[in-house]
């Protein structure tokens, strides 16, 4: 189904896009009339956002036609600066100079919850930029200093339209950190699984390394909640829901390790 595009000042733009966690036919439909609404518009990506879908969703033409459809991105690691000449659907004929990643690498899920990783570069790396900033309620205007942003508002308020810009970053420190309690974890299974195979010595070996993991997790799923909440606070605009994530992914985490320690002690304990 073809939807309408939202433009300046529909303030939906700057609704957050929480993590897509369940991954069923409404979300194929979703994608779906993504494209649709891509076909008819003549525009190469979307976020569902831009068609007022509150869903962390971003879809990509590609040059062969085929479509790259993103779920739950991350930018995991970003370098260089460059300047990019803009424009953008939520500002229909305007153009604005601004500041990017000239290299990102990206974890995103696809739609059947598997895991992936890219790199993009040059056009391709700002394209994903752009379309991450919608799916964490930010435009270009965002991206902008503050005297070339508070000029923006002019020429905007100068059409008759008034309004200002908040957003979220596209990248937490927090993700980082959750990202080593998952690699920690899993290690600390492969240990548990390569119990059955091992030698007494090395049977204590793993015993010893799997109680440092299991300190150092749960050491870091603290830490995650703590850095979760001074980004909340630090960066205002980000809405209170957003601690309930937070809260849960600490939750989960903590009993994940907790339960992991179980395992561990039975398994490895000489």
């Amino acid at each position: 189904m073809v939807r309408e595009i939202i433009t300046y000042p529909d303030k939906r733009i700057n609704i957050i896009s929480p993590d897509q966690r369940i991954f069923d036919e409404e979300l194929y439909t979703v994608i779906q009339d993504i494209k649709d609404t891509m076909k008819e518009k003549k525009v190469n990506a979307l976020a569902a956002i831009q068609i007022a879908i509150p869903m962390s969703v971003i879809v990509i033409k590609n040059e062969d036609g085929s479509y790259l459809e993103i779920i739950n991105p991350r930018i995991i690691r970003k370098s260089g600066s460059i300047d990019s000449m803009e424009k953008t659907l939520y500002f229909p004929d305007i153009t604005q100079n601004v500041k990017r990643f000239e290299k990102i690498n990206l974890i995103y899920q696809d739609r059947t919850g598997n895991q992936h990783s890219l790199k993009a570069e040059g056009e391709f790396a700002l394209l994903l930029q752009r379309k991450i900033d919608y799916v964490y309620g930010a435009t270009l205007a965002n991206r902008m200093k503050n005297k070339g942003r508070k000029e923006f508002e002019k020429e905007l308020a100068a059409g008759g339209v008034q309004g200002s810009f908040e957003s979220c970053p596209a990248v937490f420190k927090r993700d980082y950190v959750i990202s080593m309690v998952q690699k920690i974890l899993f290690f600390i299974i492969l240990a548990n699984i390569a119990s059955f195979f091992v030698s007494p010595d090395t049977l204590n070996s793993l015993h010893t390394y799997t109680g440092y993991g299991l300190v150092i997790a749960s050491i870091l799923v603290v830490a995650y909640f703590f850095v979760g909440y001074y980004e909340l606070n630090y960066e205002k605009s980000c809405t209170s829901c957003k601690m309930g994530l937070i809260s849960a992914n600490t939750l989960y985490y903590g009993l994940a390790t907790f339960a992991l320690g179980i395992v561990s002690y039975f398994l490895l304990a000489v």
